[in-house]
């Protein structure tokens, strides 16, 4: 059915067939990641997947688990950039050198100075400046790649990122410009067929942007958009939602058009035939629609599919129209009956997006186990493989066809011929040489400074990355952990660095020799994969500290055990139980004599280092408790806890409570003191919040990130803070001017 919104909407009907070639897709990657919890054992692919449409964050494999198992909520942070302007203001003490930190290679390839050998521009280092929020000083990263199309000319190549949207030459990689503005994540974005305009979609609406100015044009308040695409003559833009309806509006006005009832669940992708007259959704009710653009009515519904279908495109001459499912499935469908034309297989799982090449010989198919394209034999009525390629996050076809670019899970993109794909070569192809650009890999889990300030520390599951504090010199990479890392340290001399990770040992490192040692009990026999490619195993360890002397490191790990190590030897000395639910962090007191422990199970525990004993049990939270922190003074324990609990609370040395602080804004996930004990910052969802820790009021909140902070760090002069989110991206923020912002 159709609710008119305008009386005088009309779009005039024409010829009958066509394609969108560019379409909105579902992101590849899986949900993001936090500090380890339980993962309820990966639960269940279906579970995962079911998840990934909700919209519940996106991210590399690596990266699935919510902590505690429990999906992130959304919150709205505002965005205080100028929306897209190029910030060219440059810190002096973080220019060019910092832009080698989002750019550099994992694998510490680049050699000299850690200088990446795919730089492609003398322009590199700008772009780390460019649309910061408020206070910050420098990003680091890029936020990692969702979606990639080219302009209608060839000459760009656009990318969206949570941040923003990412501007590049097509020929040199060069950045041209950075869209921000959006409060959340962006999801979706479309170039206009004539284009002028580029269209990008978050949950608080769809922008307009000027292609040859940058600058925005309108805002479309749309309601938990899902999905979109132009028409074919670039006047109407169409969108789908969370709760079903298609939309249609004006491109010039931003005013609704009409609204497309009947789907009854998340609208996922569509695509506009050429004629104008009708536009194909895809929905997450397992079906396909066909809409009539003039009447609203529904010209067919395509069904076949046994789960959620995830993308939609028309082929070139408007007669067939490809689908995708999380059944693994490729259909192929009459466009004008909509009859089921073939099914391809071939995809192992999770098909997210398909593309006809622009001549329509070939359609590419996107999955978790990369991209297949397919060989379309007309005369002959068949569809075989014709070329594969692995470890993909995103694909576009060259207007022209001549081009594919393909964006890589490891956070670059790279071109390939499309006349290199030979129908009898079922091999991974070869891309045209180095990469176009990079710099949007998961940037890191977890950051922390070394005692004395000159370095600091991120990592993921590729590595310990080593850093200059204060030129952002990449320094070295340490390797052992064979899966992520969600929790570092320093040792108080910063002589070792240590590292807690989901492969269930703890990794320790020698930093000027790199000599290594292995904390774990158990044999390395506890791993297991399944069928669809996850490992699963019996712990994780969740969080990995040193004792203020150095001398013992204690280790927490997802079977509700402490285990205390003797930091010189690398044995395990004590274990210390008591928890009933999965131990989510953990902290020593300035003296060492006792560490506080935190869990699911929803107490805090105090327990005695020199004994193994337990201390004292502290109840109170109303949900599983996940960050606690000491004052450096050792008089004040904060402990914060999942979304069922809006209060930090406090409590004395010996266990006493204090009173609490009651906040908003969700799940505290991180917490720390400054140096000094003055101020205590919390981080919930995608900001930081910083308190007065005497009187417990509000000093000041940075905003800026996307996507939701899992861990952050005070330099040791307590001047900046260093955050790392599920965006992909580290700010910097200088925190020395709390007064101004409350």
């Amino acid at each position: 059915m159709i609710r008119e919104a305008s009386s005088n909407y009309q779009i005039s009907p024409n010829i009958t067939r066509n394609i969108r070639q560019e379409i909105g897709r579902l992101n590849t990657t899986i949900p993001s990641d936090s500090k380890p919890l339980k993962l309820l054992t990966y639960a269940t692919v279906h579970a995962i997947l079911i998840t990934l449409l909700l919209g519940i964050g996106s991210q590399g494999v690596e990266d699935y688990p919510e902590p505690f198992g429990l999906t992130s909520q959304s919150e709205m942070s505002v965005s205080s950039s100028a929306p897209i302007t190029q910030n060219l203001e440059r810190n002096q003490n973080v220019q060019n050198q910092l832009a080698k930190l989002s750019d550099e290679d994992d694998d510490s390839k680049g050699g000299e100075d850690g200088k990446n050998s795919n730089q492609l521009t003398s322009n590199q280092g700008d772009y780390t400046t460019w649309a910061l929020p408020k206070d910050a000083k420098v990003r680091f990263g890029k936020g990692r790649i969702k979606q990639i199309e080219y302009s209608p000319d060839s000459n760009q190549l656009a990318v969206a990122t949570p941040i923003g949207i990412w501007i590049y030459d097509s020929q040199s990689g060069e950045e041209l410009n950075l869209l921000t503005g959006h409060s959340s994540e962006v999801d979706h974005f479309a170039y206009s067929p004539d284009g002028a305009t580029i269209a990008t979609g978050a949950w608080d609406g769809v922008r307009l942007w000027d292609v040859a100015t940058g600058k925005p044009k309108a805002l479309i308040k749309t309601k938990a958009l899902r999905s979109l695409t132009f028409s074919p003559d670039s006047t109407t833009i169409v969108t789908g939602s969370n709760f079903g309806p298609v939309e249609l509006w004006d491109v010039t006005t931003g005013q609704r058009k009409a609204e497309f009832v009947g789907h009854t669940s998340i609208v996922s992708s569509m695509a506009c035939s050429p004629d104008k007259t009708t536009i194909a959704t895809a929905s997450n009710d397992k079906t396909v629609r066909l809409w009539d653009i003039a009447t609203g009515q529904t010209k067919a519904t395509l069904a076949g599919h046994t789960e959620s279908v995830t993308s939609v495109t028309y082929s070139p001459d408007g007669y067939t129209i490809a689908t995708t499912s999380l059944d693994d499935t490729v259909r192929i469908w009459d466009a004008f009956s909509g009859n089921h034309i073939e099914t391809l297989t071939a995809h192992q799982h999770y098909v997210s997006s398909v593309q006809y090449s622009p001549d329509g010989n070939t359609i590419a198919t996107m999955g978790w186990d990369g991209i297949i394209f397919w060989h379309v034999d007309v005369e002959n009525d068949e569809v075989t493989i014709k070329g594969r390629i692995s470890s993909v996050s995103a694909l576009a076809y060259s207007p022209n066809g001549k081009t594919i670019a393909v964006a890589s899970l490891d956070g670059t993109a790279y071109l390939y011929d499309t006349d290199a794909i030979n129908p009898s070569d079922k091999q991974d192809l070869s891309s045209k040489g180095k990469p176009l650009f990079s710099g949007h890999r998961r940037w890191a889990n977890c950051v922390t400074y070394s005692q004395d300030g000159t370095t600091f520390a991120t990592a993921n599951w590729k590595g310990i990355h080593l850093w200059n504090a204060e030129t952002g010199k990449y320094l070295r990479t340490f390797k052992g952990h064979t899966d992520n890392v969600y929790s570092i340290a320093f040792s108080p001399d910063g002589a070792r660095i240590l590292a807690a990770s989901w492969d269930g040992i703890g990794h320790l490192w020698e930093v000027d020799i790199g000599e290594y040692k292995r904390l774990r009990v158990e044999d390395d026999s506890q791993s297991s994969g399944n069928n669809k490619g996850y490992v699963t195993r019996r712990d994780f360890v969740t969080s990995a500290i040193f004792s203020p002397d150095g001398k013992t490191i204690a280790s927490a790990i997802d079977e509700k055990t402490i285990r205390l190590w003797d930091t010189e030897t690398g044995k395990l000395t004590n274990s210390l139980t008591g928890h009933t639910d999965y131990i989510s962090s953990i902290a020593f007191s300035p003296d060492g004599a006792t560490i506080a422990s935190v869990s699911k199970d929803k107490t805090v525990r105090l327990w005695d280092i020199a004994t193994g004993q337990q201390k004292s049990i502290l109840t109170g939270h109303t949900d599983g408790v996940y960050s606690v922190a000491y004052s450096p003074d050792g008089k004040t324990i904060v402990t914060g806890a999942w979304y069922g609990d809006r209060v930090i609370r406090m409590w004395d040395a010996t266990g006493n409570a204090k009173l609490p602080l009651r906040i908003v804004g969700g799940a505290v996930v991180s917490m720390a003191y400054s140096p000094d004990g003055t101020i205590l910052a919390t981080s919930s969802s995608s900001v930081v919040r910083l308190w007065d820790a005497a009187t417990k009021q509000p000093k000041k909140t940075l905003t800026g990130h996307k996507g939701r902070v899992d861990n952050f760090a005070f330099s040791p002069d307590g001047n900046t803070i260093a955050t790392v989110s599920t965006d992909g991206t580290m700010i910097l923020w200088d925190v020395t001017q709390l007064g101004e912002l409350k």
